[in-house]
Order: structure tokens, then C-alpha cells, then sequence
């Protein structure tokens, strides 16, 4: 870890949202509350895209109905620059949240988050399966 907060990529179709691309999938609340519970505990949260043009604007949009602004879209952040030295291809980050992603240690959410939403509870979370299948499952 580069600096004093963790740097998270996370990915769109199949990851915050179920994959109907090119329409956007029914939301996947718990990593969405996950996801804000980690930004306002002083994390960033890089959105990391194959989408582009409008269809990047429309998912940036859906995100901000569910409250998730993201630090950087499909860029570094700033400081990760200025650390390097320079702009890479490579979005860096600490962890990747992605639907396609490989993982033999898995990545679990719980809910941490009261502190955040006192009121809230997750009814359901997601781990990564054997074959590296971001799944949702019963908390």
C-alpha cells in the first residue's frame, strides 16, 4: 500500500450491477454499501470500465443514484501520478473488485458499515467461488 488509505478498482457490468450489457443490470446493493462504507472511511474508489463514451456517462450516472462517486473513472488518481512519476495504462490499485477476476483467497463483504447506516442490514454478500466467480450469498 503506497499510502495511508487503500486504492479500490472495481469494475461495472457483472460486478456492480448484474451483466446486461448494453443496458444496465439490476444494482448489486451490498457491494455498492460495501463500497461506500469503504469510501467514507477514507479509501478510493477507482470505477474500472471497458465502457466508454455515453455508455460510461450512463453508468457513472447509475452509480451516483445509489450514492457511489468515484475517486477516479478508468484513470489513476492523481497521487498514484505524482508517486510514479507518471500516468500509466494500468490503473493501479491496492485491490480489484471484478466479476472476471482470479482470486484463490477470495473477497468477502460483510456489514461493517454501521457506523455509516446504523439501520441498514445486509442480507447478502459476495464471494469469489473456485472458478473466480464473483457470487452473491446469504450473510
Amino acid at each position: 500500500m503506497l499510502f495511508d488509505y487503500s486504492i479500490v478498482a472495481v469494475d461495472f457490468d457483472g460486478t456492480l450491477c448484474e451483466d446486461k450489457w448494453p443496458e444496465i443490470g439490476d444494482a448489486r446493493e451490498s457491494l455498492i454499501w460495501h463500497l461506500r462504507c469503504r469510501q467514507a472511511r477514507g479509501d478510493k474508489i477507482i470505477l474500472w470500465t471497458c465502457r466508454t463514451g455515453e455508455k460510461l456517462r450512463e453508468a457513472v450516472e447509475w452509480c451516483s443514484l445509489y450514492g457511489l462517486i468515484f475517486d477516479a473513472i478508468n484513470e489513476n488518481l492523481p497521487e498514484v501520478i505524482e508517486y510514479c512519476g507518471g500516468d500509466s495504462r494500468k490503473i493501479y490499485a491496492d485491490e480489484y473488485i471484478d466479476d472476471k477476476m482470479v482470486n484463490q483467497f477470495g473477497y468477502s463483504i460483510t456489514d461493517e458499515c454501521d457506523f455509516l447506516m446504523p439501520n441498514y442490514k445486509f442480507d447478502s454478500g459476495y464471494v469469489m467461488d473456485a472458478d473466480g466467480n464473483l457470487k452473491m450469498t446469504e450473510v
